[in-house]
């Protein structure tokens, strides 16, 4: 076979880039850092396994590396740390920081920035704690009001059976109603803009979860420059929906400040969290202007976002999980029946209390629909050594290794299998965190809005279950989506049909 100079002249030289390009991704490590898991393909390392079967690949990795191990993903090095690892990070709350990782994925700092994205978690956490978990009982039959609203519209009369297929965008929508009620209070809520607008957020902003960073192959920060490009040029996913917000809020904002002024110590403050920050020091005012508005509303967004996306996620996958799985239906089913006979229709906390298989119920769900990996790190001190004597470096992103966790010997010989009592034979709430269970995070940092989410869940599944029969379109468990290690739930139809009362 004959070859050119010319082409002998190409090979060399591409030869001789591929080297170079080789080189200097090389992935450095650091002494005593975690086994790098070996890989056959240069620069691109392990990053196919990681996009398209982390699952499995997760847990081939695990068995032969141990607690924890590096992988080469996207032209940079991560850390995967397994369950005994993950506790001590969640623990040394100093040394890691969620905030500075989710920079890098979800560039809320450019879409948010008088906020700086996610940098003011910290006084939000304090906030639903106060605010929120501790009127939660106040909050219930608002709640469900608002559930049932959406449920009417949303899916409303079946006596034909309907298909829904959009899963977690259709769920977004339900749970946007009871979510503005709570945060931007009943007079506003009633708006249906403002429902849409929760939606909205929730749907804009996480569009950039699903944008995989193939730019990082260059350089890590070269993704997160294009990505936001548009934004700094003055595009924003969600300028639209703050201008809404803005121009309800304004009005209400406004006549709740001349009504404290004029009523003093006889003014009713209304429960919402809107009145929460407006009497808040660092967050209230004693004159709405533009700038104000601008402020609340991107802090409102930081909210939203956090309770629509997260808690529509878990209430989709509840559903599939209980649609197709048919020997379930008629227990739970009773269970509500009879509370909801118990309390008329009109549920209290004491009741959604009482849900106790369902809550067993929702507690699986979160733990075989979870995350293969998630809840990431950055290292925010030189270096961090793990009980395990091994180190990884500054600004290391770590991943939990959440599947570590969730199917472990706990669980049973077969940890994978949907145990739906679990919970309940062993007197574990859904809102309880241990090692074994890191569906809401861990150590001080847990997600402090758990006990709304589970709450909310429950009370729009128990009106679900009295109301329709609820099947997969295909008479199957449906088999969850990824997106790399992250899942999302199916796309496929369930099929909804009146009861007979």
């Amino acid at each position: 076979m004959y070859f050119s100079f010319e082409t002998i002249q190409t090979f060399v030289v591409g030869f001789i880039v591929v080297y170079v390009i080789h080189w200097i991704k090389k992935p450095r490590l650091s002494e005593n850092e975690p086994p790098m898991v070996p890989y056959k393909i240069p620069i691109i390392g392990h990053t196919i396994d990681f996009v398209f079967n982390a699952d499995t690949f997760f847990s081939k990795c695990r068995k032969h590396y141990g607690d924890t191990f590096n992988l080469y993903v996207f032209s940079q090095v991560i850390t995967i740390a397994g369950s005994e690892a993950s506790q001590e990070i969640f623990k040394a709350s100093d040394s890691f920081s969620l905030n500075e990782a989710v920079k890098d994925i979800l560039p809320l700092h450019h879409v948010l920035p008088r906020v700086n994205g996610f940098d003011g978690t910290q006084h939000m956490a304090k906030m639903i704690r106060e605010e929120i978990t501790g009127n939660l009982s106040l909050y219930t039959g608002r709640m469900q009001e608002q559930l049932v609203i959406s449920i009417n519209k949303e899916i409303g009369d079946c006596s034909d059976p309907k298909v829904i297929t959009s899963g977690q965008k259709f769920f977004s929508k339900i749970i946007a109603r009871p979510m503005a009620n709570i945060i931007v209070g009943e007079e506003i809520s009633k708006h249906e803009d403002v429902v849409n607008t929760f939606a909205n957020i929730a749907k804009g902003l996480g569009i950039f979860l699903v944008l995989p960073p193939f730019l990082s192959f260059i350089h890590p920060k070269i993704h997160q420059q294009v990505v936001t490009l548009p934004i700094r040029f003055g595009w924003n996913p969600i300028r639209k929906d703050i201008n809404t917000l803005k121009n309800y809020l304004r009005p209400v904002l406004e006549k709740r400040l001349k009504d404290k002024e004029i009523l003093g110590d006889k003014y009713k403050p209304p429960l919402d969290i809107i009145e929460f920050y407006l009497n808040e020091p660092g967050y209230g005012a004693k004159v709405i202007t533009d700038e104000y508005l601008s402020y609340i509303c991107e802090v409102l967004a930081q909210l939203i976002f956090g309770s629509v996306h997260t808690t529509a996620r878990h209430i989709a996958g509840a559903l599939y999980d209980f649609a197709g799985r048919p020997e379930l239906w008629d227990d739970i089913y009773e269970e509500q029946a009879k509370i909801d006979k118990e309390c008329n229709g009109v549920l209290a906390i004491e009741h959604v209390d009482r849900m106790v298989k369902l809550d067993s119920f929702m507690r699986e769900s979160i733990r075989t629909f979870g995350d293969v990996a998630g809840i990431i790190h950055r290292c925010m001190e030189d270096s961090y050594t793990f009980k395990n004597n091994t180190t990884i470096p500054k600004d290391r992103i770590v991943y939990i290794y959440l599947n570590d966790s969730y199917y472990n010997k706990v669980y049973g010989p077969e940890p994978r299998s949907f145990q739906p009592y679990y919970g309940l034979n062993n007197k574990i709430p859904a809102t309880k965190i241990d090692k074994n269970y890191y569906a809401f995070g861990a150590g001080k940092h847990a997600c402090p809005g758990r006990f709304l989410a589970i709450n909310e869940i429950k009370i729009c599944m128990h009106k679900l279950i009295l109301n329709y029969h609820i099947k997969t379109e295909s008479g199957k468990i449906n088999e969850k989506r990824y997106v790399g290690p992250f899942v999302l739930p199916p796309s496929t139809g369930i099929v909804f049909e009146d009861r007979k009362k």
